[in-house]
């Protein structure tokens, strides 16, 4: 896993909002987010605000984890999405 960010506003429908401590904030899209002690929260969905200072909108696995995460303000995680390649056939 690796360093994704903070978390900022939670949503009540279900989403969070990460102020990113990464570069490349392009590659996470389609990550899995993860808490600071491993569990799921939740999928990187999209990238939004200013190019010099993104967020990322986090969509939660259940609503009630958000308050729970900006109320802990813990750093997240995420797993790098997959990369789809051609398959053996080159199709």
């Amino acid at each position: 896993m690796r360093l994704l960010g903070i978390p900022e506003v939670y949503i009540r429908s279900g989403y969070l909002v990460v102020k990113p401590l990464v570069t490349e904030v392009l590659r996470v899209i389609g990550g899995i987010v993860y808490d600071i002690h491993g569990r799921r929260v939740g999928q990187v969905v999209d990238v939004i605000g200013k190019v010099e200072d993104p967020r990322f909108v986090v969509k939660l696995e259940h609503r009630d984890l958000g308050e729970i995460i900006i109320a802990k303000h813990e750093k997240l995680y995420y797993q790098p999405p997959r990369v789809r390649g051609k398959d053996r056939a080159g199709r």
